[in-house]
């Protein structure tokens, strides 16, 4: 049978999804012929299109960059095939400046403006503006002193409180920022004094030593006025922390070293004193109980129910003709005296003092903290021991080696050796008011077994 083309392609037809699909294709086709015949050219306006600027040299090699605000974005019309133009975008356009040529030096520029559109068959007809104003200066680098205002936090201190110190911190290391690093425009930068940073208060603020994460930095001339800082470039990941002292009157506390039995059992756990320090003003001593110190608010509130220790006063060093003490304070950290009190007098009120000489035997050496199953021996076993002591004629008439007991601290051994230690003077009532001011000797070696 012959082959008749005709006749498969009139066969085609009569199929309806065929049908269909060709007539979608020519009515496309048809489309275009007839929008490119009826437009063959259209404009459009792309609006945001940006600036692109470049940083310059001067004659000498000097970088001079681009400062302050200025219009970073246009708009621009192109034209061409309506097909095609219809699909343009700001992607697609680019806008820079036709010469740079004048700019060798810092100060303001009026640069004029050209466009490039990347998409073939299509060209640039306007840029608005056609031009835009730059300022260029130098990018120098200067480290500005730091200034930190807590003025708006000073105002939710209470009487007994306040702001001891303040500081600006890096978020890095937590390390204090004295000088702010900052880069810029040279014109700029050396019109700065001072850079002020500030605190953020929240919405709740609470008197305590706290760090604030939100701050605001202002830079300033010597004159006071704000500079613009738009142009600056600086470390931000910055905090201020606030430390906040507390300030009080505490009452003063004396301390001893070899305390005799007969004060550190009383009621007291002290002998009898009085405290003075020496008024400038009076030029003669006046009594004190308590000085006005400062510090951290946790430690000034213990202070003020324990009392401020001064530095402990040796026991073996008081003798009839010598009952006063020239003594300072023993200062937690962070804590300082704030009247001007620098030293304090503490003179114990005692009765008649009397010295004597007493011989014991090292045998009656008593070891305190030996271990079970452990024995000492004092190499000087045998031998007699010097006493040298003081006592009050007032509360005891006479002291004798039935009254003293010497002791040797072993606490903390826990295997045989050998060891050398201090030998200690203690009474064996606590009604004899009796203390050691010499021992010898004055410490022995001891053999444990």
């Amino acid at each position: 049978m012959k082959y008749n083309p005709m006749y498969h392609v009139t066969k085609l037809f009569d199929n309806k999804k065929f049908l269909l699909a060709f007539s979608f294709v020519c009515a496309v086709i048809f489309w275009l012929v007839i929008d490119i015949s009826e437009n063959p050219t259209r404009e459009v306006t792309i609006s945001g299109v940006p600036v692109a600027l470049t940083d310059q040299t001067d004659d000498n090699g000097g970088v001079l960059m681009v400062i302050g605000e200025y219009q970073d974005e246009v708009s621009v019309s192109v034209s061409g095939p309506g097909y095609i133009v219809s699909n343009v975008n700001k992607n697609d356009i680019s806008v820079s400046v036709v010469s740079y040529a004048d700019v060798n030096n810092p100060g303001t520029y009026v640069l004029n403006l050209t466009a490039t559109v990347d998409v073939s068959g299509c060209t640039v007809t306007k840029i608005s503006p056609s031009y835009i104003r730059v300022d260029y200066d130098y990018d120098s680098m200067a480290n500005v002193p730091v200034e930190v205002d807590v003025t708006a936090f000073q105002q939710f201190m209470t009487a007994d409180l306040e702001i001891y110190k303040s500081s600006l911190k890096s978020n890095t290391d937590s390390s204090d920022i004295s000088l702010l690093n900052v880069t810029g425009p040279s014109e700029v930068l050396g019109s700065i004094s001072k850079v002020v940073a500030k605190p953020v208060l929240p919405s709740e603020v609470k008197p305590e030593t706290q760090n604030f994460a939100e701050i605001s930095l202002e830079f300033y001339d010597a004159e006071g006025n704000v500079v613009d800082k738009s142009g600056l470039v600086y470390n931000t990941d910055l905090y201020v922390r606030a430390v906040v002292y507390k300030v009080a009157d505490v009452t003063l506390k004396p301390s001893f070293i070899n305390l005799p039995k007969c004060y550190a059992e009383s009621d007291g756990g002290l002998p009898p004193y009085k405290l003075y320090r020496f008024s400038e003003k009076a030029k003669a001593r006046e009594e004190l109980n308590v000085v006005k110190a400062r510090g951290p608010i946790e430690v000034m509130n213990e202070l003020i129910t324990s009392g401020l220790s001064l530095k402990p006063i040796d026991f073996m060093y008081v003798k009839s003709d010598k009952t006063s003490f020239d003594v300072s304070f023993v200062l937690p950290d962070g804590v300082e005296i704030v009247d001007g009190t620098e030293e304090v007098t503490v003179a114990l009120s005692l009765g008649r003092l009397y010295t004597t000489e007493i011989e014991i035997d090292a045998s009656n050496i008593k070891f305190v903290g030996l271990p079970q199953g452990l024995s000492a021996k004092s190499a000087i076993t045998g031998k007699t021991i010097k006493v040298k002591l003081c006592y009050d004629r007032d509360k005891t008439r006479k002291v004798t080696a039935s009254d003293i007991v010497l002791n040797v601290d072993l606490t903390g051994i826990t295997n045989a050796s050998s060891v050398t230690k201090p030998i200690t003077f203690s009474t064996k009532d606590k009604t004899v008011y009796a203390w050691a001011i010499s021992i010898d000797p004055a410490e022995t070696t001891v053999e444990i077994k």
